[in-house]
């Protein structure tokens, strides 16, 4: 709700939570913080860092510096930073965990110390605030942590390092997944899951090998692998993604789609086209992405047939978008009939295609003006947007209609209008 209040109730409930401070009974006070982080009441900051210094209730300190967190008010950095050598532990994480929501860079150096915090819950949120605080050389300070036992912590950890972009940390997560690919456990799997996602968003290509092997063959895993590998983006893991999309697995087929479109060239997309005959709109559609992505003009004549009569009310759309990437000018042409089509969201595919395909057709900007007096407030939008565009570009010449003829009970002056308006009116 922010710091600016919707209605008078919301203040006057705000200001009810306030006055529940002074309540002998912490179960209200403690409640009262929470609400008040709830709304994200800055106005209630000052109250809540009192209470967060002077409660002599765990649980309302702990409450008062969660609200602080979500709040993200500057005024509490300090406070927090205070609370992080509270006696109860419970005030410490809290307090650890709203600086990292916070982002809060001035504590960097209280966080660090919290790292020998006695308390395990206390450290592990020190680490994962760490994590969030942007300072890169900080990672320094967590590689040590990947050498733990504990896979909650390493999980943490591993998380942090990626956050904070340690490339130093890569070979050591390369060769803990190596461990665990060699020795698979069940248990192990959430370690698994997160070393994999954290070397594909570092895009370490000397993960590429071991990444190959958890795609092929770690149950549980192979799709975020896929992922992975994609977002790492290296030509030699196109065998093992065309290999993806033949595995019966649904989500791990939609994960090679989603990396092929990483892979800068593909020497044959013919795979990727055999999907958008599949009986899986998911499947379709993610395959009409990737070929869009990919530039695949092979596949023009099944996108034009698809976003015409496809049964999928998300896959037309999408093959709209797709067209759109293929940059054939003539395209346009035959996509403008479906500025009249029944789905919204063709519409709204129909206007940034239109202006990317032919943004100097004059039949093109009369298809953007209808759409953007759509009753449809986003596909309005959309051909606002597109109209921008196209103001870069000068109309060209029209040419002449070849496959429309204006109704013969129109009045003359019809003639002189552009063909597509024309085709409207008849309609």
């Amino acid at each position: 709700m922010g710091s600016h209040y919707d209605s008078e109730e919301t203040a006057k409930i705000i200001q009810r939570c306030i006055e529940s401070f002074a309540s002998p009974n912490p179960r209200n006070r403690s409640r009262a913080a929470q609400k008040l982080g709830q709304f994200k009441a800055q106005i209630a900051v000052p109250h809540l860092i009192q209470q967060l210094q002077s409660d002599v209730n765990t649980y309302v300190r702990s409450a008062c510096a969660e609200s602080l967190g979500l709040i993200g008010d500057s005024r509490a950095i300090f406070p927090l930073m205070d609370a992080l050598s509270d006696p109860c532990s419970f005030v410490r994480r809290a307090a650890a965990i709203a600086l990292g929501q916070m982002q809060a860079k001035e504590a960097q150096a209280a966080l660090l110390k919290t790292l020998n915090d006695r308390n395990f819950y206390v450290r592990r949120a020190a680490v994962n605030a760490l994590g969030k605080l942007g300072i890169p050389d900080l990672g320094t300070f967590l590689l040590p942590l990947l050498e733990t036992s504990d896979s909650r912590m390493l999980r943490t950890t591993i998380t942090a390092l990626k956050r904070l972009r340690t490339r130093q940390a890569i070979p050591k997560m390369i060769a803990l997944l190596e461990t665990y690919v060699h020795d698979p456990h069940q248990r192990e799997l959430t370690v698994v899951k997160t070393l994999v996602v954290a070397l594909g968003d570092l895009r370490a290509e000397a993960a590429v090998p071991v990444l190959t092997r958890v795609a092929r063959g770690y149950v549980g895993a192979r799709s975020l692998a896929v992922i992975a590998l994609g977002k790492i983006g290296d030509p030699q893991i196109y065998p093992v993604l065309i290999e993806a999309l033949s595995s019966k697995s649904i989500n791990l087929r939609l994960a090679a789609l989603r990396g092929l479109t990483n892979l800068a060239h593909v020497d044959d997309p013919a795979p990727v086209r055999e999907l958008l005959h599949s009986p899986d709109s998911r499947l379709r559609r993610a395959a009409i992405l990737a070929l869009g992505e990919l530039g695949d003009k092979a596949a023009i004549p099944t996108l034009l047939t698809i976003a015409q009569e496809d049964d999928s009310p998300l896959v037309r759309p999408a093959a709209v978008e797709a067209l759109g990437s293929m940059g054939e000018s003539a395209l346009a042409h035959q996509l403008l009939p479906l500025a009249r089509d029944a789905n919204a969201y063709v519409r709204a595919a129909l206007a940034p295609t239109l202006a990317t395909l032919d943004p100097g057709s004059t039949d093109v900007l009369v298809a953007l003006r209808v759409l953007a007096e759509d009753d449809v407030e986003h596909v309005a939008a959309a051909a606002h947007y597109a109209l921008h565009q196209c103001k870069a570009h000068p109309p060209k010449p029209r040419e002449a209609p070849t496959s429309v003829a204006p109704p013969s009970e129109a009045p003359a002056v019809a003639e002189e209008l552009p063909w597509f308006k024309r085709l409207l009116r008849r309609w």
